[in-house]
């Protein structure tokens, strides 16, 4: 993580097109919970709604340091690097028979255990947003909204194979640079201020240059055929399912309008199913959509919490 990084911050933003009240930046804590280490960041003005999110698969809580510019004024906001990600501890050898997604849905209870608050709204992103609908469903009380981005139980699997096949490309490689590079590649409608300053935020030196902080050792189930594989992704959104007809509160499902990993049909069903759904689709955007486009992605969140919350 880089000491100051408000100027490469600062350069994203205008990259980005946004033009934040000030550019801010976070502050870093740590708890202990669930037997491991958990980072997070505070964006302070905690007199104002508590809004908690979480990031999705290989990306940290940095990854709506964008749209948080842009809400923090309004919102209280505390995002959570999680287990195996960022900051965060990885999964200590003797946990890695153990569901990673159960693991999962109580470190997100403790956290917010531990944060203490009375009422929030829950945020998750891919990743985050099944752990979000996870929790919700078993944790109903103090939610006052939910929001939901790029995820339902139905997901395209072109979207995470092109995703796999980027992050095996670049596991180690000897620059930064080289990283930055790969990254306008294969996101060239992101701007490279802006990418270079995600990667400063996820990527880790070693002996051999650099690579990614996500922990990506084997688990159990990754030598599963076909078939095992694909009855227990189909048992997973049957499960899923019914935690999404579960959810109480308020629900903002987002979708970005260029999203290889959530169909619109699939949405769409989504959001119908949810007992208070709705589907909001932003434009100039991919399965990143609050990165893709902070903007528009603040302005629904925004314009979604200021009819909902009481």
């Amino acid at each position: 993580m880089a000491e100051d990084y408000t100027d490469i911050m600062a350069a994203a933003a205008a990259a980005a097109g946004l033009e934040p009240p000030a550019i801010v930046t976070p502050t870093d804590h740590w708890v202990e919970l669930n037997g491991i280490n958990f980072h997070y960041l505070d964006w302070g003005n905690d007199h104002l709604p508590h809004v908690v999110l979480l990031h999705g698969g290989s990306l940290t809580a940095h990854t709506w340091d964008m749209a948080a510019l842009l809400l923090r004024d309004s919102y209280h906001l505390v995002a959570l690097d999680q287990r195996g990600h960022g900051d965060t501890d990885w999964t200590p050898e003797d946990q890695l028979g153990e569901d990673n997604s159960d693991l999962m849905l109580e470190d997100t209870r403790q956290f917010i255990e531990h944060l203490g608050y009375e009422r929030l709204t829950l945020v998750g992103m891919s990743m985050g947003g099944m752990n979000t609908i996870r929790y919700s469903a078993r944790h109903p009380e103090g939610l006052d909204a939910i929001g939901i981005v790029d995820v339902a139980p139905e997901t395209m699997r072109e979207g995470q194979l092109e995703m796999e096949a980027f992050r095996e490309a670049t596991e180690t490689l000897r620059n930064f640079e080289d990283f930055l590079d790969r990254a306008i590649r294969f996101m060239p409608h992101r701007a490279p201020e802006h990418l270079r300053y995600s990667l400063t935020h996820s990527l880790r030196q070693v002996p051999d240059g650099f690579t990614w902080k996500q922990d990506h050792r084997p688990r159990e189930g990754m030598e599963m055929t076909d078939d095992e594989r694909e009855a227990e992704r189909s048992e997973r959104a049957d499960a899923l399912w019914a935690d999404i007809r579960a959810l109480q509160s308020p629900t903002l499902l987002f979708r970005g309008a260029d999203s290889k990993i959530l169909s619109h049909d699939a949405a769409e069903r989504a959001a119908a199913e949810m007992r208070d759904g709705r589907l909001v689709v932003i434009p100039a955007a991919t399965h990143n959509v609050h990165s893709d486009n902070p903007k528009d992605f603040a302005r629904e969140l925004d314009a979604f919490l200021s009819e909902v919350l009481p």
